[in-house]
């Protein structure tokens, strides 16, 4: 190999060499920007996990999105049955509830069984163990009861009863025990002294009772302004100026009603809750004397002046020191025109309606395929059943809750409500389905009687 040849090799060695240095010196930058830029972007999406469990509450930043994972990151266990439910979530936060599972004992057909829940009622945890209550079931507590921990459910069989009410008999259940157990189960009181109260119940015993329904309904009533007199020596005697105007207020009274075979036979006031306070009227009196032309000097004027004006606030202060007369109540006889005025609410569409009275009772709904109402009426949305001896038929109704966040709307009395007549519910609403009633279940409303 010549001279040239190998300089010529050197050179090309060089430049390889050369090459292979500016690539590592790129790749190694590129490595690095990729790098810096992964971290960025980790560090944007990273947010910061608020945990509540139990009271505790826990914090951790996390890039993840998967709530377990955030939960895991933060070193709290969950168990099989523990829930954890996103409250709220953002760019920059997450927070997360940690709902605990509680157990709960069902005791059903001579058996027992138990659950870990985190909410709901007596009827989804029956739901759960797939058992379906009977007529005849009898339920402790009772369905729509909020399951709690340590929580006993009992199904039993109720005992088989015949109701004679006015003549009329009726088949219904009841728990073992004795006949003043069962007639307070079922809402009865003995008809006679044909009942021995203290006997236990058989299946097929045949009992006279009176169906027996108790409610609470409430009435708005005005409150008058008290009229207070202030003397002023600014005004002449005989003068008055009005400082104040009064306005009158408004309260609510709670009435206990009892029914027996729908009629009332008891009402009792329970209490009385004032919603708007009235507003004192305020009178000035005069007690300056007028300048008269008489013979009398201005000492004795004065003098004059001095004892009138002494008088008329001596009767003033002794006219304060009576009893205050705190408000002027308006009692059960209102006018019509009371009634009205303040028997007034709105309805769903901000318009005004007026009614006549306020039931506040349970509720619950029905639906029928081809049914008739019991005036002859084809039930729809809108029709609802009652004990016609509390609710006449046609009575207009308007139906919601207390805080407007269910409403049911106008209805008219149509029809009769089996419960409504045992009294274990006030109305009972139509609905278009079987999902929309049990969706529905049983709900405490407010029953306006329209005017």
């Amino acid at each position: 190999m010549n001279t040239s040849q190998k300089h010529g090799d050197a050179g090309r060695r060089e430049k390889i060499s050369g090459l292979s240095t500016f690539k590592k010196f790129t790749i190694l930058t590129v490595a690095g920007l990729l790098m810096t830029m992964s971290v960025m972007t980790a560090a944007s999406e990273s947010k910061v996990a608020y945990i509540n469990d139990g009271g505790n509450t826990y914090t951790v930043t996390t890039s993840h999105t998967d709530t377990s994972t955030i939960i895991e990151d933060a070193g709290i266990e969950l168990d099989y049955y523990d829930k954890a439910v996103v409250t709220e979530e953002s760019r920059e936060r997450i927070d997360i509830d940690i709902i605990r599972a509680f157990p709960v004992k069902i005791s059903v057909d001579g058996g027992a069984r138990f659950l870990s829940v985190t909410s709901g009622t007596v009827a989804d945890a029956l739901e759960l163990i797939d058992k379906k209550v009977l007529a005849n079931d009898i339920v402790t507590p009772s369905l729509d009861t909020v399951l709690e921990s340590d929580m006993v459910i009992k199904v039993t069989r109720g005992i088989k009863l015949y109701l004679n009410c006015k003549g009329e008999k009726e088949l219904a259940y009841a728990p073992e025990g004795t006949v003043a157990d069962a007639l307070s189960y079922l809402d009865c009181e003995a008809a006679d002294d044909s009942v021995d109260l203290k006997a236990n119940i058989e299946s097929g015993m045949e009992l006279n009772v009176n169906k027996v329904l108790s409610r609470t309904t409430y009435k708005k009533i005005k409150l008058e302004p008290t009229v207070i007199e202030e003397a002023c020596s600014d005004l002449n005697k005989g003068e008055s100026k009005v400082k104040q105007e009064g306005k009158e207020g408004l309260a609510e009274i709670a009435y206990s009603e009892k029914y027996i075979n729908g009629e009332l036979t008891q009402k009792k006031e329970e209490g009385k809750q004032v919603i708007v306070k009235p507003v004192d009227r305020i009178v000035l009196i005069g007690t300056k004397s007028e300048n008269t032309d008489t013979d009398l000097t201005d000492t004795d004027t004065e003098k004059t002046s001095d004892t009138d004006t002494a008088s008329v606030e001596t009767k003033l202060s002794e006219k304060s020191a009576e009893p205050a007369k705190t408000e002027t109540v308006s009692t059960d006889e209102s006018t019509d025109e009371q009634k009205d005025e303040f028997g007034r609410t709105q309805d769903i569409n901000g318009e005004g309606i007026s009614y006549s009275s306020l039931i506040i009772g349970t509720c619950t709904a029905y639906y029928e395929v081809d049914g008739i109402t019991s005036t002859g009426t084809i039930p729809q949305v809108g029709t609802v059943a009652v004990n016609p001896s509390v609710i006449p038929y046609g009575t207009k109704l308007y139906i919601c809750s207390a805080d407007g966040s269910y409403v049911y709307g106008y209805a008219i009395a149509e029809d009769t409500g089996g419960a409504c007549m045992a009294g274990d519910i006030v109305v009972d609403l139509y609905m278009n389905s079987e999902e929309e009633c049990n969706a529905f279940g049983r709900q405490e409303l407010n029953i306006y009687v329209l005017n």
